[in-house]
């Protein structure tokens, strides 16, 4: 999936939220800012659904949270990214990792390749928008 603009982002007018970001893989991540985005999609040859969220603060750092589910088994998972004009840092709730920003810029121009490449499968999910409700 293509990412589309940060839809309803309006850093006039968001609350700041504390937030702390559930996570099965390391430490919780505790962060306060705007929500910028979030999203849902369920898969009906799977049964899984998504759900995404991701916000920003004053400091130009991020925080997204992904949570997959099938039936009652699920998997949650944070990530704090600051990012930099040389380095990026990426925070899971276990490692914090600095990667060169161009090749992050780089693995993230493969991805959004391979999804347009799979855009046929697309129509097998349903995507919604979540209202924002905090």
């Amino acid at each position: 999936m293509v990412r589309k603009p940060m839809a309803g982002f309006n850093p006039g007018t968001d609350p700041v939220v504390d937030i702390t970001l559930p996570n099965d893989f390391g430490k919780n991540i505790s962060f306060t800012g705007k929500l910028v985005d979030e999203e849902m999609y369920f898969n009906d040859d799977t049964g899984m659904l998504t759900m995404e969220k991701l916000y920003h603060d004053d400091n130009d750092t991020y925080a997204y949270s992904i949570i997959s589910a099938i039936g009652h088994a699920r998997e949650r998972r944070s990530y704090r990214v600051t990012p930099g004009e040389e380095l990026t840092r990426v925070d899971n709730g276990t490692l914090e990792l600095d990667m060169p920003t161009d090749l992050l810029f780089e693995l993230l121009a493969h991805a959004i390749q391979t999804e347009n490449s799979n855009e046929a499968q697309s129509n097998e999910h349903v995507r919604r928008r979540l209202a924002v409700n905090e």
